[in-house]
């Protein structure tokens, strides 16, 4: 797999590699494993922070109520003098390529499908107009 990641900035390069991703489902469980082949590989990715992904991945723990329990374990090493001084922090402690950036795009997948596969929102009533409330000024 290859996976770009990108913080909605100028200021801090994107970052790049390519995984081998493995996952097993284990009674209620679902364990994934990502494993970095960027130092097996000639050609690296092109990336301008000079990352290496050690092995990550996650816990996917189906509860009964519907929902699931997502533990995420991601261990990037990087080198982040290409970044501003005002990220320095924020990518040196993990939010900005660490796991709680996987868990975000996880979550806005979830919340995408949700809306697209909703029943409830009603489109038009009987004469084919909107049913928003109009907003006078």
């Amino acid at each position: 797999m290859y996976s770009e990641c990108q913080l909605p900035t100028p200021l801090v390069p994107t970052w790049s590699n390519y995984f081998l991703r493995y996952s097993k489902r284990i009674d209620h469980l679902w364990v994934v494993v990502d494993v970095s082949i960027d130092s097996l590989r000639g050609n690296p990715p092109p990336s301008l922070l000079q990352c290496r992904r050690c092995p990550s991945g996650c816990v996917i723990d189906e509860i009964p109520s519907g929902y699931a329990k997502v533990t995420w374990v991601e261990h990037v090493e990087a080198d982040s003098r290409g970044v501003h001084n005002l990220y320095q922090s924020f990518v040196n402690c993990g939010m900005g390529f660490g796991a709680q950036q996987w868990l975000c795009t996880l979550q806005r997948e979830c919340e995408r499908i949700a809306s697209v596969l909703a029943t409830n929102i009603p489109v038009a009533d009987m004469n084919g107009s909107s049913t928003l409330p109009y907003m006078t000024v």
